[in-house]
C-alpha cells in the first residue's frame, strides 16, 4: 500500500534520466553548510569551459595548487577530482579570458589547450581568499609588463582549512518537457542521512537555480515533482511520505483513501495487494 500511495502523489507527466554517476571513492563531507555555500556559487552556462581532451595537470600546477589553493593534495587525487568535475560538472567550469578559467567561481587557472590534451599550466589562487583574482587579466598583465608579482600562497593553516572542490556520491543528469535537472547525492559526516544539491535550469536559460534537499527536514522547502521522483527511486520513499504530509496533505490523505479503496476492492476480488 505504501509504494500504491507514494505513486499516485509522484505522478510525472515527462521524465527522461540522460546520464547516471556513481564514485565509490568519495569522501564524506564535514557538513550541511559546505553544501549551502556551493548552492549560492552562481552557475551560468554562457562561458562554461568543457574540454573534450584528457585533462592533464602538470608538477608545477600542483606545487601552486599545493602552495596557494589547498587542502595539500596529491597529483593522482588532485587529477582524479578534476577529471570528474570536467567530464560531468561542465557547468561549474567557466571561461574568464583565453587561456584563464576558474573552479565553482572561486579557483582561478591556467591552461592550455593542445592537439592531445587540456593542459592546467598554474593555479592563481581562490578568489574568496584574493579578491584581486576578479580582476585576473589585469592582475596578469600586470606581472608581465611590471615583471612583479603579488603574493598569492597560503600560510599552512589557511592551506589546512580548505576542501577540494564537492564530488557527489551520486550524479543523476535528467530532464522533464521544460527543465533540465542534476542531482547529486552526497554524504554528510554527521547524519545518517544523506542530502542532495540539485541544479535546475530551463532548456532555453543559461542559468541554473540550485537549492538543497536535506532529508532530516522535509518541511524546509517546495521540491519539483521530477525531482521528488527521482529521490523516491532513489530508495527515500519515507522522506516522500513526510515532504506531503508538510506540504500538501490533502493531497496525500486523497493518495492514502485511494490506496485504501483500492485494497479493499483487491481483497474483495481475491487479488493480493502490496
Amino acid at each position: 500500500m505504501r509504494n500504491y500511495i507514494i505513486n499516485r502523489l509522484l505522478k510525472p507527466k515527462y521524465i527522461k534520466i540522460i546520464k547516471a554517476e556513481g564514485y565509490p571513492f568519495t569522501l564524506q563531507i564535514k557538513n550541511i553548510n559546505i553544501l549551502y555555500e556551493q548552492m549560492n556559487t552562481y552557475k551560468d552556462t554562457k562561458n562554461i569551459l568543457c574540454p573534450s581532451k584528457p585533462i592533464l595537470i602538470d608538477h608545477h600546477a600542483l606545487e601552486r595548487w599545493n602552495e596557494r589553493v589547498g587542502p595539500i593534495v596529491s597529483l593522482d587525487s588532485l587529477q582524479k577530482s578534476l577529471e570528474i568535475i570536467f567530464r560531468n560538472c561542465s557547468f561549474r567550469i567557466d571561461q574568464l579570458a583565453h587561456g584563464i578559467g576558474s573552479i565553482d567561481n572561486d579557483i582561478v587557472f591556467t591552461y592550455e589547450n593542445t592537439d592531445k590534451a587540456f593542459k592546467i599550466t598554474t593555479f592563481y589562487g581562490r578568489k574568496n581568499l584574493h579578491p584581486s583574482l576578479n580582476q585576473v587579466k589585469n592582475l596578469r598583465r600586470y606581472n608581465l609588463h611590471r615583471n612583479e608579482y603579488i603574493n598569492l600562497a597560503l600560510t599552512i593553516e589557511e592551506l589546512n582549512r580548505q576542501n577540494l572542490p564537492l564530488i557527489p556520491k551520486e550524479m543523476i543528469h535528467f530532464q522533464g518537457r521544460i527543465t533540465s535537472y542534476i542531482l547529486e547525492k552526497y554524504m554528510i559526516s554527521d547524519r545518517k542521512q544523506p542530502c542532495f544539491l540539485c541544479y535546475s535550469k530551463e532548456n532555453k536559460s543559461n542559468d541554473y537555480f540550485s537549492f538543497v534537499i536535506d532529508l532530516e527536514n522535509p518541511e524546509e522547502m517546495m521540491i519539483p515533482n521530477n525531482v521528488l521522483y527521482l529521490i523516491n527511486k532513489l530508495g527515500y520513499g519515507d522522506f516522500i511520505l513526510k515532504y506531503f504530509s508538510y506540504h500538501n496533505p490533502e493531497k496525500l490523505d486523497r493518495a492514502r483513501s485511494k490506496a485504501l479503496d483500492y485494497y479493499l476492492t483487491s481483497m474483495h476480488n481475491g487479488v493480493f495487494f502490496n
